[in-house]
């Protein structure tokens, strides 16, 4: 049963032989209409259309706790399809108390404090937000840590050197570590923690496999009862103990194999194979250890620069021969990630004026149609680019002063290439994962229906207004800032 808080988001698919006019979402506690919208058509087969409807739901409006939603389909004045859908409504309060992150993520979307019947509205009059380039995995410092290391005495040993390191990379924080009551001694003489909890698993022959009974998970619960730690993390590579991490509260979650256990924050799998057996060869100390390993890294994602050791094709001066150009990349390869041209076009006179440096658009069709040109051809300081060879291309790009694009490719070359980037963004897919890794800014909007994945910019059902409403005004003033900044250093 979904859990909703805040703003959401219901889309639905509706397959009629009828011309929609309106889908509806309705309360069914008050009968009152929470959410309309005016479906887009997707495809017709024969007699059938399939029409997209993307309804967004102010949660606040309905009571807590067990809700039924209705969603019906109309066409005119005729009832052509009905669904419902049992969820389970929670207030902001709790929502923001269990998950204090949220408001960190572009799905999650609060609810106004005075209610209205227009949500779409008041969702994009929100403001952008200005990203920088993901640093750390976690958005918040660790001060309390529960390691797991349930098993017996060998994987205890063979994990003491990822206990310490685990220890020195989290210096200020509180370690508590969670093991058989008989290896407690062997890790408090390690000194990997600073509090010890224990518990006892059964071994069950005949499933091989251990487990609690009713006086141990009892115990169990009771040390971990009214706990609360910032990083939760089991060192076992196998899969009997990781549910032992829903038994306490914890800000992030951290495991082996993630796909096995959604409720994982971060997770690795790790494999190995000998020739002959395909049985691991990687010790299971080593194994071990990539885990904390990996959470090092993470501990800062920015990643190097690589610059082009190429020297730039000679032709190329022609296009900036004097300061470093400002480079604008209006294309993608989906649809749904660009960001309207008109808007490039006005962006790029704009940045002209105001920064004094050649501005060179580029758009990925290979022969722009004539009121672009024409457009570029009024536009002081901006040259329309002709497709280049990607040699030429990447040298381009290394020399630019600034790099603006929409989410693709482009930009995360530019990236690489220590050029400062401003990208557009649309929150399909999270910005922590395709934000650029080197400078500037990434701008996205939160919308209920963040994390959507799609690629059809029709099953969207808005049309992607997520990146469209993004204006001018806003991206001018995340590129000046990064440009100014970037002469400054």
């Amino acid at each position: 049963m979904p859990l909703l808080s805040g703003v959401v988001a219901f889309r639905v698919l509706v397959h009629s032989r009828h011309d929609l006019t309106e889908v509806l979402a309705h309360s069914d506690d008050t009968g009152e209409v929470i959410s309309r919208i005016v479906p887009v058509r997707l495809t017709t087969i024969g007699a059938v259309t399939t029409w997209s409807a993307n309804l967004w739901i102010d949660t606040s409006r309905l009571n807590v706790g067990k809700q039924k939603i209705h969603i019906r389909a109309w066409a005119g004045e005729r009832l052509v399809g009905r669904m419902r859908r049992f969820v389970m409504v929670q207030s902001e309060e709790t929502t923001l108390n269990t998950v204090p992150d949220a408001t960190q993520s572009s799905s999650y979307v609060q609810s106004p404090d005075t209610p209205t019947d227009d949500i779409t509205s008041w969702v994009l009059s929100q403001p952008v937000e200005r990203h920088r380039p993901p640093g750390t995995l976690f958005s918040g410092p660790v001060k309390s840590i529960l390691v797991l290391r349930t098993d017996q005495l060998g994987d205890v040993s063979a994990s003491l050197p990822a206990m310490a390191r685990l220890r020195r990379l989290f210096p200020q924080a509180k370690v508590t570590m969670l093991l058989q009551k008989s290896n407690v001694p062997v890790a408090r003489a390690s000194d990997v923690a600073d509090e010890y909890l224990d518990l006892t698993l059964h071994y069950d022959p005949k499933t091989e496999r251990r487990y609690l009974d009713a006086e141990a998970d009892a115990h169990l619960r009771g040390q971990l009862c009214g706990r609360s730690f910032d990083l939760a993390i089991d060192l076992s590579p196998g899969a009997e103990s990781q549910p032992i991490l829903l038994l306490c509260s914890a800000r992030y979650r951290v495991g082996f194999k993630p796909e096995q256990f959604p409720f994982l924050d971060f997770g690795i799998e790790v494999t190995s194979r000998e020739r002959v057996n395909r049985k691991p060869v990687i010790s299971h100390s080593a194994h071990v250890e990539l885990l904390i390993f990996s959470l090092e890294q993470l501990m800062n994602q920015r990643r190097e620069i690589v610059p082009r050791c190429r020297p730039a094709a000679l032709q190329l001066n022609k296009a900036c021969p004097h300061d470093r150009p400002i480079i604008v990349h209006a294309g993608a390869r989906h649809p749904i990630n660009r960001w309207p041209i008109e808007n490039f076009l006005k962006l790029c006179g704009a940045l002209a004026a105001a920064s004094g440096r050649s501005v060179l658009l580029f758009l990925d069709e290979p022969v722009p149609d004539d009121a672009v040109r024409a457009r570029c051809a009024t536009l002081a300081g901006v040259t329309l680019m002709e497709r280049l060879s990607m040699d030429a291309f990447d040298a381009l790009v290394a020399s630019a002063a600034l790099f603006v694009a929409n989410d693709t490719g482009p930009k995360h070359l530019a990236a690489a290439r220590g050029v400062p980037v401003v990208s557009i963004s649309i929150p399909r897919l999270n910005w922590q994962e395709w934000g650029q890794n080197q400078g500037g800014i990434i701008l996205s909007r939160a919308v209920p229906c963040a994390g959507c994945g799609l690629n059809n910019r029709d099953t969207c059902g808005r049309d992607a207004v997520c990146i469209t409403t993004i204006s001018v005004e806003t991206v001018l003033k995340a590129a000046l800032d990064v440009f100014e900044q970037s002469k400054i250093e």
